[in-house]
């Protein structure tokens, strides 16, 4: 095959020296036109089974880049997303906490304070009970006084 492709570009080189130069022409040539693409067809319907099977891997590398690029942003994307979903996260646990201590303050100072109020009512109480059991010992000295002065 790569024979031929070979004999059809040596036919070209033989239409080309052929040429004849056009007057004032610039470095123009004239030629046979119709032969110059018949053999141009001629190769393309010749050209090696390697330059299809080259035009093929590349139409499939571009294919494959541009997948391999959206797959990328794709996980980008995603991994964006789950990093902001991680700091969020982490924003909620920091604020859970700062809630949950905040919350632990008030239940000790509620503690505290019921703690304070039960001693208060106590030592109230405690106060009440002395002057009563003080008042039933005085009682209870008269009485005994009584008895004593009367026994005589």
């Amino acid at each position: 095959m790569n024979n031929k492709v070979d004999e059809i570009l040596d036919e070209l080189d033989e239409v080309l020296d052929k040429a004849k130069p056009v007057p004032f022409g610039g470095g123009r040539f004239l030629t046979d036109a119709d032969r110059l693409r018949e053999l141009v067809n001629d190769v393309r319907l010749n050209m090696p089974y390697e330059i299809k099977e080259a035009r093929l891997v590349a139409f499939d590398r571009e294919r494959i880049l541009n997948e391999a690029k959206a797959k990328a942003e794709s996980i980008i994307s995603q991994a964006e997303k789950r990093a902001a979903a991680i700091v969020s996260q982490s924003e909620i646990v920091k604020e859970s906490k700062k809630m949950a201590i905040d919350v632990l303050k008030k239940a000790q100072n509620n503690a505290n304070e019921v703690k304070r109020a039960a001693n208060e009512y106590v030592d109230g109480l405690m106060n009440n009970t002395e002057k009563y059991m003080n008042a039933a010992l005085q009682d209870v000295r008269k009485q005994k006084q009584f008895i004593r002065e009367n026994r005589k």
